[in-house]
């Protein structure tokens, strides 16, 4: 690991944890969301003031430390994007989770170089479980983690989100349908735990869509440190069309990438 990938990973582990107060002092205990409306009747996001609030606590430490380096937030938008450097910060990845009360949402912390992620960090404050990636590879609570080897395909575990990703045309309602066919099962709920126990090696295959780049930075710097692969569902740069897939092995990323390749509906 070169120098800069320690201060960078250093510094994740600084931002995860100067707001893990700011989300504490608010779980099981916030009424303050609201409706967030989205464009062309996509469905609505929900955001909460714990959400910017945490941005914001994030951005300031990022422009003290490394006032040349950019900034990509869900909350706050951009600045200075075109830097050789770019954090991608989603503080409360999982919201609906947070406002229930369910502790599977978690921090996403990212770093991309040059358009490449090349760190993430993934915090869940309540549960003091953290994961993150780098080119020192993948470490779970501080132990190393490595993706699942290929079993086969009968005994495939799948995370996904929501499965009403999957309900906007006949063809991605087809690839859901595929995938719960095809696999083992589907862990639906995860949110970025999902990306992140697929790193861990727990889970086989992450297969989502409408995701932004905020939502899948940390997540595949983390999978791919681990020996994993991300891209999107046509093998282009993962969310480069809102879609993505997540797969612990290069049988189990060939076999799904071809079943959705060869969906025509």
């Amino acid at each position: 690991m070169s120098k800069n990938d320690k201060i960078f990973i250093q510094f994740a582990h600084e931002l995860a944890n100067s707001i893990q107060e700011e989300i504490k002092k608010q779980f099981r205990i916030n009424n303050d969301w609201k409706i967030k409306p989205t464009k062309n009747n996509r469905r609505p996001q929900i955001v909460t003031e714990v959400d910017s609030n945490s941005e914001k606590i994030m951005r300031k430490l990022i422009n003290n430390k490394f006032p040349n380096h950019g900034i990509i937030g869900e909350e706050l938008g951009s600045e200075n994007e075109n830097a050789e450097y770019v954090w991608v910060l989603d503080p409360i990845d999982g919201t609906k989770a947070f406002i229930c009360g369910l502790p599977i949402f978690g921090t996403m912390i990212g770093l991309v170089k040059n358009n490449k992620p090349i760190m993430g960090l993934i915090d869940q404050p309540i549960t003091s479980d953290r994961i993150w990636g780098s080119s020192d590879g993948s470490y779970l609570n501080n132990k190393l983690v490595k993706t699942k080897n290929f079993s086969s395909i009968d005994e495939t575990i799948c995370a996904i989100t929501d499965p009403a990703m999957f309900f906007e045309n006949d063809r991605d309602k087809a690839i859901y349908n595929i995938v719960s066919d095809k696999t083992l099962y589907i862990r639906h709920g995860t949110d970025c735990w999902g990306y992140a126990m697929c790193a861990a090696g727990s889970i086989d295959l992450v297969i989502e869509k409408d995701l932004e780049i905020w939502d899948i930075v940390a997540a595949r710097a983390i999978i791919e440190a681990a020996g994993g692969i991300v891209t999107s569902w046509d093998k282009n740069e993962a969310a480069s069309d809102r879609s993505v897939i997540a797969a612990a092995n290069l049988e189990t990323y060939n076999y799904f990438t071809e079943i959705i390749s060869d969906i025509k509906v």
